[in-house]
């Protein structure tokens, strides 16, 4: 017997778009598929208002959930019980790319499709390479040979 699956399924799930109910978190993934859970699987939401559920972001590859009023999240793999990320295919160098939003400086891992953030420069840059780390499953970035390169963006204009 063979079971038949969707080659256009990603068994590490991002999603597409988010609601917040009452009493259920609602996520639509970018492969079509749907998943509900109730909103009391996270003391953060259940504790929160009905006005503080629906201030959330989600980032942008969809991979996580935050809430910056209740400064906590949800790693939307962990919703289906995986890893935040899938194994990663270890390469010699790596960019990550700095910008700030006018409120914090992000670190991204394109690559990776990970990023993380801190209040400056310097704290992101920390924070961008602690999460190469930890995503490629590394002690020590340079012992291992993998060289970084930081590519530093201007800080967005803030609109009016």
């Amino acid at each position: 017997m063979s079971i038949s699956r969707n080659s256009a399924q990603t068994p590490w799930p991002r999603a597409a778009s988010v609601a917040v109910g009452r009493d259920q978190l609602h996520v639509a993934l970018k492969d079509g598929r749907e998943i509900a859970v109730p909103v009391k699987w996270f003391d953060f939401l259940a504790k929160a208002t009905d006005e503080q559920r629906q201030r959330f972001e989600v980032d942008e590859y969809g991979a996580g959930i935050w809430w910056d009023e209740l400064d906590d999240g949800i790693s939307v793999p962990s919703l289906f019980g995986l890893p935040e990320d899938p194994p990663r295919v270890r390469h010699d160098s790596y960019v990550i790319n700095y910008r700030n939003d006018g409120r914090r400086w992000i670190a991204e891992v394109a690559e990776l499709e990970s990023w993380t953030w801190a209040r400056t420069l310097t704290a992101a840059k920390r924070a961008g390479r602690d999460l190469l780390a930890t995503l490629l499953g590394v002690e020590d970035l340079e012992a291992t040979g993998i060289n970084v390169i930081d590519e530093v963006h201007a800080a967005e204009p803030i609109r009016a």
